[in-house]
């Protein structure tokens, strides 16, 4: 599959490694332009995620519902100024390969926090692992009977460009996993998705960005 054969408007996940570091932002295809694609930018505050420069290598990842994903890896992705505005560009006769994926970017978040196991459970203090747009997990320091296929309802409080929003998590137990120190790990897939966790976990990758290395121009 061509990069040229991606539909207009169709969403697309840039997994953009700097410096042996990965980060994984979701955009879409803006349109085809001379001999590239092209798609909209990642921005924070106003500012645009700059792409060029050494230690900087951009793979383009196509989701597709019960088939394989696609990724075009090394895309050498480029800023280009088209209609007066700033977007990302790459070679749209770059050839994609299948991929086997494992599942979404996990946002590690490292904090202790309500949670309400089953639909007749109390609440409990548990250690939140990390989120993502398809799940989370959480450790315990106790082992729980047929946990597997049991709800678990966590509201996540996060501070997001100075505001708090509250990130509800409802998923269902999908493997159990001891760990050395005698707790165990739970994970969990979601069974109401909210996009707001996309953006959290999107605004906490370019604040990371921001921290490890000035990423961020305006151009």
């Amino acid at each position: 599959m061509l990069l040229s054969d991606l539909e207009t408007a169709s969403s697309v996940t840039l997994i953009i490694t700097i410096e042996d570091k990965q980060f994984e932002f979701t955009t879409r295809v803006l349109t085809k332009h001379k001999h590239d694609m092209l798609f909209v930018p990642i921005r924070k505050d106003e500012k645009l995620l700059n792409v060029q420069g050494d230690g900087v290598s951009v793979d383009i990842l196509l989701m597709r519902e019960d088939e394989k994903p696609i990724i075009w890896q090394n895309t050498e992705m480029i800023c280009v100024r088209y209609k007066h505005q700033i977007f990302y560009a790459a070679d749209a006769q770059l050839r994609g390969k299948e991929f086997n994926r494992r599942g979404d970017y996990r946002l590690y978040i490292g904090e202790d926090i309500h949670a309400r196991i089953g639909h007749e459970g109390y609440d409990l203090v548990v250690h939140l692992k990390d989120i993502s747009n398809s799940g989370f997990a959480f450790i315990f320091d106790q082992d729980f009977e047929k946990i597997e296929d049991s709800f678990v309802y966590i509201t996540y409080r996060a501070q997001m460009n100075g505001k708090w929003v509250e990130l509800p998590l409802y998923g269902k137990v999908v493997r159990k996993m001891p760990l050395p120190d005698g707790r165990n790990l739970f994970g969990c897939a979601l069974v109401k998705k909210n996009e707001m966790i996309g953006h959290y976990i999107n605004h906490k990758q370019m604040e990371q960005i921001a921290k490890k290395r000035d990423r961020f121009s305006v151009l």
